[in-house]
């Protein structure tokens, strides 16, 4: 099974708890359906969109961290394409051996840094 990430953005008038909650639930039970498993399920928020989609200025964004077959992903994008509650979706394969994402990632501690957490710099040279 290979390891994805989805980005999911739902129009901001459905920002409601149990909306939320039912759209998570429905594409979880998808990907569940083809063997998959759900890694996690990140709640981003309300967030302004960079340009209008659909006539919406803003919208809800919901990460989803899973494992699964690649008819399992198609199947979830066909439903999601269909949904009229969803602006945008993207899914990502991630790479083998890389783990689904963690907040280490965000917080610099990625190959690029040293202990401090400052980039290093390959193409510098020292005088």
């Amino acid at each position: 099974m290979r390891n994805y990430e989805t980005v999911i953005i739902i129009r901001p008038g459905l920002a409601a708890e149990a909306e939320i909650t039912a759209i998570i639930d429905k594409y979880s039970g998808v990907i569940t359906a083809h063997q998959g498993e759900i890694a996690g399920a990140d709640r981003w928020g309300l967030k302004k969109l960079a340009y209008p989609i659909k006539k919406e200025n803003q919208g809800f964004y919901i990460m989803l961290r899973f494992t699964c077959e690649p008819d399992g992903i198609k199947e979830m994008e066909r439903l999601l394409r269909i949904d009229d509650r969803i602006l945008k979706y993207l899914t990502v394969k991630l790479i083998d051996n890389q783990e689904p994402f963690s907040l280490s990632d965000e917080e610099g501690e990625g190959p690029d840094t040293d202990e401090e957490g400052e980039e290093n710099d390959e193409n510098e040279e020292t005088a």
